[in-house]
């Protein structure tokens, strides 16, 4: 088996493919949290809301209708901003699990894709999701398992009055923020016959397209969010009010139509500023026209301009940066300056931390944002975040996003030139993601009001040391639409600003995604593109250079042009090696990345002892390299692997396999990896080359598991894995029939992707169309 030509004649000679198991996904998959528990946002409970009984009861008797076919029920809660539906719905949710008629609760915050899917990797993280009695962590598959799990509901333990209770778990999740339903549904809408669904969004069609009914939520009586006010105030003045203070009160919150969130506002901001609700109302609310407005109700404009006219201009600063970041779990270390000379002035504040500290503790104390002093976090809600937005005016969004950038770019994790990864810094990159991403979404509503907005290179900058972070964790979606961003913010630059760093590494991780996605042959352009741009650069950086040549050979081996591939991995070698012998240390040396990448480049080549070779020092040298790279490590026991394979020692590259999959999971424990998909999958084909036909089908089946989940992205991959699975399976007694779907989907996979692909029926076939990095 030296090479994909020669497999053409060995039946088990390389890859294949994987189909689906007999037993849903969700079996693979398993909760150990103890039970009961949830995921509602820990800086809003909603314990403090007014009072609502009549909503909970209308509530409570949809949801305890009886339908004879099914235990499924969703209702949506619809109105207009402000007026309490996501307060409902928590207080909902709280009030389930106080009774014990629910044991789990999901929170999905619906607003965006990014919303969501972080709102799926605290479900795993807090739910405490297992695969294999291993931790089955973020990106971007989370949402599929959790799907999964609610559609075959598993018997859950939790403890209850010391003894431990196993039953059918039942769940409650919660969409707020749904208005475009086509996030949420299909993907992401349970396929289940019960549970519970709650959906808050403003327009209420969702509930005639998709949920059993729809509750309209309005403004509440007036009287009961008055008493709110009072209770509130009595309670942080310590006396009972005077009865023309209730009645002022009752005033307010007639002014307000009863929204929620501007309650809690002002009962905080009248006790902040006077303590009395008669002598502070009147000066603003009698122009209420002056307000930059959204909510569609002038009072409650000219409530937030009355706020954000008071804040000083240290809180104002913070407040107009939040409004650009993810509202949830904003960390406060984004406001600790790492360079000082590149901070913006209107935050040169943050370094006397007292001051910081009081201008957070202002924003607090106004109800405008929250602080989860155990986490170090912030949070604010979305409409104060749009009504800030409105308030600064153009000229204000422009400054504000481009100091919102300057935050979240100086404490974005960057690559290391020598090593040009980020895989020893994805946990710190993980907390900073969603405010990339919020970034993302912003600049496209900024542009779309301003056409001449013009971002600052830094801009371009944050966004390619986020591309890469995406690239290595193989978040396809994000990556492309914030490729799509960075390619319009780097437009808006003058030529001069358009640095060649700049522009060779956006069109750089542009050709690795479409690599990756299957689009070899448009990657490998892009990867030319990338090395010219970098040949530009005074003067030459060696380095990078090298860097784009690898990255240009990793995508013409998986063009299976092989000879010219290894000349590209030859020229990465010297370029490395200019520079290192420029050095006072290390001369002469090259990266163990490069040398792994072109050991795969030659063992498919046929080139099985240079391969050999080169994998040995590769090996070698990350063995020896401190930090450690779990990443490299585990990518070059997996060449090591297919080399033994190739040279039919079997129980070698089962142990190099396997040591390529335990040194992955140890470092980031990502099993929906395609990377982790490859060892499975590996493992599966050693074993079927042995003749244990038992583990074969187990490791198939686990690696179909995985790139069933990534099928409409990794087509080849997947269709290996159906093609190698119905090898197994038409070995079994009983598993002709099932071996037969698989083949004929593989096949068929095969013909959209090759119309005139020769030997269908060979391993190599499927093997050649690949990624080399896990080929």
């Amino acid at each position: 088996m030296d090479s994909p030509q020669q497999a053409l004649s060995d039946r088990h000679g390389n890859g294949d493919a994987p189909g689906l198991p007999q037993c849903p996904i969700v079996e693979q998959f398993r909760p150990t949290v103890v039970f009961p528990c949830d995921t509602l946002p820990r800086t809003g409970r909603a314990s403090g809301c007014f009072d609502s009984v009549d909503v909970m009861e209308k509530i409570e008797n949809h949801f305890n209708q009886v339908d004879p076919t099914q235990s499924f029920r969703s209702l949506v809660l619809h109105g207009p901003s402000g007026v309490g539906k996501s307060i409902i719905a928590m207080r909902y949710a709280e009030i389930k699990l106080k009774r014990g008629e629910v044991d789990v609760v999901f929170w999905i915050d619906s607003q965006t894709e990014n919303s969501i899917t972080l709102s799926f990797e605290h479900m795993v993280e807090n739910f405490e999701l297992q695969y294999d009695c291993a931790p089955y962590r973020r990106y971007p598959n989370n949402g599929a398992l959790i799907m999964n799990w609610l559609q075959y509901p598993l018997g859950v333990e939790f403890r209850r009055s010391g003894s431990i209770i196993r039953r059918e778990c039942r769940w409650l999740i919660i969409y707020d923020n749904a208005e475009d339903t086509e996030l949420i549904h299909p993907r992401y809408w349970p396929n289940a016959s019960q549970g519970q669904v709650l959906i808050t969004r403003r327009s209420p069609t969702f509930a005639s397209d998709i949920a059993d009914g729809g509750l309209e939520i309005t403004a509440p009586d007036p009287v009961a969010p008055s008493r709110s006010i009072i209770r509130h105030l009595s309670t942080q003045i310590g006396s009972e009010l005077k009865h023309n203070n209730t009645a002022s009160a009752h005033e307010l919150s007639q002014e307000i139509s009863g929204h929620a969130l501007a309650l809690s506002h002002m009962a905080w901001f009248l006790d902040r500023h006077t303590g009395s609700t008669d002598e502070s109302r009147k000066p603003d609310w009698e122009h209420p026209s002056q307000a930059y407005g959204i909510s569609g109700n002038k009072s409650i404009d000219a409530l937030w301009e009355l706020s954000f006219k008071s804040l000083d201009e240290y809180s104002s600063a913070i407040l107009s940066v939040l409004c650009f970041l993810q509202p949830d779990n904003v960390p406060l270390d984004l406001f600790e300056p790492k360079n000082i000379s590149n901070w913006p002035d209107t935050l040169s504040f943050c370094i006397d931390r007292p001051a910081f500290s009081e201008a957070i503790e202002k924003l607090v104390t106004l109800a405008l944002i929250k602080i989860d002093k155990e986490s170090r976090t912030l949070s604010l809600d979305r409409l104060v975040q749009t009504s800030v937005k409105n308030f600064l005016g153009i000229a204000g969004r422009e400054t504000s996003f481009n100091d919102a950038v300057v935050v979240v770019s100086q404490a974005f994790p960057r690559r290391d030139s020598d090593v040009a990864q980020l895989y020893l810094m994805w946990e710190r990159c993980s907390v900073y993601l969603p405010h990339v991403l919020s970034l993302k979404d912003c600049f496209r509503d900024v542009l779309k009001e301003c056409p001449g907005f013009a971002v600052r290179p830094s801009y371009c900058d944050l966004n390619n040391a986020c591309q890469r972070y995406l690239l290595e964790i193989n978040a396809y979606s994000d990556l492309e639409d914030l490729i799509e961003v960075n390619t319009m913010a780097l437009n808006t630059l003058s030529p001069e600003s358009q640095t060649i760093a700049l522009q060779g590494s956006l069109t750089s991780h542009k050709g690795q995604l479409f690599i990756r996605l299957g689009r070899t042959e448009e990657g490998v352009e892009w990867l030319r593109k990338s090395y010219e741009i970098r040949s530009h650069d005074v003067p030459f950086n060696d380095r990078e250079s090298a860097w784009a040549a690898e990255n240009l050979a990793n995508g013409i081996a998986t063009l299976n042009n092989f000879t010219e591939a290894i000349e590209w991995y030859e020229r990465a070698r010297d370029h490395w090696q200019t520079w290192s012998n420029q050095q006072a240390v290390g001369t002469g040396e090259w990266p163990a990345c490069i040398k792994k990448s072109m050991a795969m480049a030659l063992i498919w080549s046929g080139d099985s002892i240079r391969a050999r070779n080169m994998a040995d020092m590769a090996l070698a040298q990350i063995q020896s390299t401190t930090p450690y790279n779990w990443a490299m490590a585990a990518y070059t026991h997996f060449a090591v692997g297919t080399i033994d394979r190739h040279g039919r020692n079997f129980e070698a590259a089962e142990a190099h396999f396997m040591e390529a999959q335990n040194s992955w999971l140890e470092g980031n424990q990502l099993r929906t990896d395609p990377f982790n998909a490859a060892c499975m999958y590996r493992l599966g084909c050693n074993a079927l080359d042995q003749g244990k036909l038992e583990a074969a089908v187990k490791h198939l089946q686990d690696a179909r598991y995985i790139t069933e989940m990534r099928k409409d992205q990794m087509v080849a991959e997947h269709m290996r894995c159906l093609f190698k699975l119905s090898e197994a399976l038409e070995q079994e007694p009983r598993g002709e029939g099932q071996a037969r779907r698989l083949r004929e989907t593989a096949e068929q996979l095969l013909r959209q992707r090759v119309p005139q692909a020769d030997f269908p029926g060979l391993a190599a076939t499927y093997d050649q169309l690949v990624n080399i990095l896990w080929r």
